[in-house]
């Protein structure tokens, strides 16, 4: 209850009253993220999953839940805390959007139709007034790669595969312009497409793979085997921070 609803407070009212199986997910009552277990190579994550597996790349931002209801807009961060007014460009661009939903992505300064590095985006972060022409030298946007919530309906238990065809039907509804980006998704049988697909993300400079089961529900606050990350290998160093 606690991961699906984000506030204890009112999971543990819910326990005292005995009314814990009534607690919902609902739009701006953010739910823990899901996360990714990491694995060490692309056999790894094929022996896993199985094929096909489902490869997006993982992009060096903030990870976000986007909420909307009306007019009304929330950005969620990683610990479920409202950020959106450090991003008011991004709110009132989303606000224009139809429909009511509850988005899963990566925030991240976008230009010229690719991520910036995230010291980019690092500059806004706490920024707020007269800061806000930041949003011109450095615009957002948001990776979305997941529709946890639609038009009053959880998705947490539907597949995978079915909340990505739901989220493509949106994105074919909204403009250009919405301050989204529907992540790119590609589909590996084997080891060798795992890795081109892992060299190219590598050359575009974000992080590495993001590999996931398309049968999966999402799992709030879990790090199961559904959801795997591949990232670039790292020298060990010995130093004094």
């Amino acid at each position: 209850a606690a991961m699906l609803v984000g506030d204890i407070t009112q999971v543990v009212n819910a326990a005292r009253t005995g009314t814990l199986a009534h607690l919902e997910h609902r739009v701006f009552q953010p739910v823990q993220f899901m996360l990714a277990s990491p694995e060490p190579d692309a056999a790894s994550i094929l022996a896993r999953l199985g094929a096909p597996v489902w490869l997006e790349e993982k992009y060096d931002g903030i990870r976000m839940q986007v909420h909307k209801a009306g007019q009304r807009v929330e950005l969620y961060s990683r610990d479920l805390h409202r950020i959106g007014g450090q991003f008011p460009d991004l709110v009132a661009a989303l606000a224009k959007l139809e429909g009511d939903f509850v988005l899963d992505g990566e925030l991240l300064a976008w230009r010229d139709g690719r991520a910036l590095p995230f010291a980019a985006l690092q500059k806004r972060l706490g920024r707020t007034g007269d800061d806000f022409f930041l949003g011109e030298a450095i615009p957002v946007s948001v990776s979305a790669y997941d529709l946890l919530w639609l038009e009053g309906r959880s998705l947490l238990s539907v597949a995978l595969a079915e909340r990505r065809r739901e989220l493509e039907i949106l994105f074919d509804q909204w403009p250009a312009s919405s301050g989204l980006q529907l992540a790119p998704l590609t589909r590996a049988n084997d080891v060798p497409a795992i890795e081109t697909a892992f060299r190219a993300a590598r050359q575009r400079g974000n992080e590495g793979l993001m590999a996931k089961d398309p049968t999966s529900p999402y799992s709030p606050g879990r790090r199961g085997l559904a959801w795997l990350k591949l990232k670039q290998a790292m020298a060990t160093l010995d130093v004094v921070v």
